[in-house]
């Protein structure tokens, strides 16, 4: 177990690696380089559970974002990335409107924080079957279940998939003729 200031300060460590990324991200011209930041935002983000001895929600985030989807939208650009599609300098209203959506997002994200109830057990410990009690939900078709949400997902990445290899094999195509150009 870490001490509490070696835990303080990788949380910190952390936290500013994680905003700087962040801010690769959407600030980055190249969607390449984006979906790199964006690792390393996940990986941020896998560090602050290890901090919480959240084991196994810190291998769960480096399985299925990092290794899932990051890898997915990295195969997706490479497969369709071509000159035509790109743009230099967005124009003003996408600036905008992108700016609007981002304070929107945080406009809402600080409501919903401040006005959930976050459980704690008196003593400040984790329950005994966390892992037991994700791996239910994550089965579960219930209410408080996440199958649906799971298969929904996995259908969306599916059909991004499958775009992505219709659009590039369009590209080497000659769409009048039908032949290789």
């Amino acid at each position: 177990m870490l001490s509490e200031t070696v835990t303080t300060l990788l949380f910190y460590l952390f936290a500013v690696a994680a905003v700087l990324l962040a801010l690769g991200v959407v600030t980055s011209q190249r969607i390449l380089r984006a979906a790199v930041y964006l690792a390393g935002v996940l990986v941020c983000t896998a560090g602050y559970y290890l901090l919480l001895d959240m084991e196994f929600l810190a291998g769960i985030q480096v399985l299925v974002y990092i290794g899932g989807i990051v890898v997915l939208l990295v195969f997706a650009i490479m497969l369709t990335s071509s000159p035509e599609f790109r743009e230099e300098r967005p124009p003003v209203h996408r600036n905008l409107l992108g700016l609007l959506g981002a304070g929107a997002f945080f406009v809402l994200t600080v409501i919903l924080l401040a006005r959930t109830k976050f459980a704690v057990n008196a003593d400040g410990a984790r329950p005994e079957n966390e892992v037991a009690e994700i791996g239910r939900n994550l089965l579960n078709y219930d209410v408080g279940g996440y199958v649906l949400p799971f298969e929904i997902i996995s259908l969306l990445l599916l059909a991004a998939l499958i775009g992505g290899i219709v659009i590039a094999r369009k590209k080497g195509k000659n769409a009048e003729t039908g032949t290789e150009s």
